[in-house]
């Protein structure tokens, strides 16, 4: 008999083995191989796991899951994630003027959010890591968001200005209660703060208008 057989598979980064675990180990979103019994374990790991993660999912079978990291792309030929249209027309979001019907601070928390919950999704189901989710300052990536967001026509209130743009990365980064680019976000979160299941998906498909294209 083979004895490898017999050995429980471990936490790559912390060596927990499957039979100590209340739950099932789960497999890098990117390479399908390497395992991980949490978030935590896998995202202290990245920056080792990084190097050999591109090339295990490309010997891995099946179809590639990897997704380059958010780009400045205008949208042309740029993929959208899956019900992007339906959730777009569903919702109303069709004329990009979704911000506009909020007060300035409301505009400013969603704006935020949205580029919390592209951080979360990128790394989730890509396997790209930005901002703290890298150990990094998330700042230099909230500004390219917040330039990307103001080049797209229309999609920012009137009222959105050069003021108004500091004031948002004020309210980003100054320890907010909610709103902080400093501190990771998940879907059941957004959808327990804002009390609507469908927020996330609201929040995904303004990051696909800003960013161009979608996550997966």
């Amino acid at each position: 008999m083979d004895e490898t057989q017999s050995s429980p598979a471990n936490c790559t980064k912390c060596h927990k083995p499957q039979t100590d675990l209340p739950q099932a180990l789960k497999r890098c979103a990117k390479c399908q191989t390497t395992l991980y019994c949490s978030r935590e374990c896998q995202k202290n790991d990245w920056k080792v796991h990084k190097r050999v993660c591109a090339s295990q999912a490309a010997s891995h079978e099946g179809p590639s899951t990897s997704t380059p990291p958010p780009s400045s792309s205008s949208g042309a030929g740029a993929q959208h994630n899956p019900g992007f249209s339906a959730v777009n027309q569903l919702f109303g979001l069709s004329n990009n003027d979704h911000l506009h019907s909020l007060s300035e601070r409301d505009a400013m928390v969603q704006l935020i959010d949205c580029f919390r919950m592209r951080v979360e999704d990128e790394y989730k189901f890509a396997a790209n890591t930005m901002g703290i989710y890298n150990g990094d300052d998330p700042l230099p990536d909230f500004k390219e968001f917040l330039d990307l967001a103001e080049s797209r026509s229309g999609l920012l209130p009137k009222w959105w200005n050069q003021k108004k743009r500091k004031e948002c990365i004020r309210l980003a980064t100054g320890g907010d209660e909610w709103a902080d680019i400093s501190c990771a976000v998940e879907k059941p979160d957004i959808q327990e703060h804002y009390g609507n299941g469908m927020m996330p998906m609201m929040l995904r498909v303004l990051g696909e208008k800003i960013y161009g294209k979608g996550f997966m």
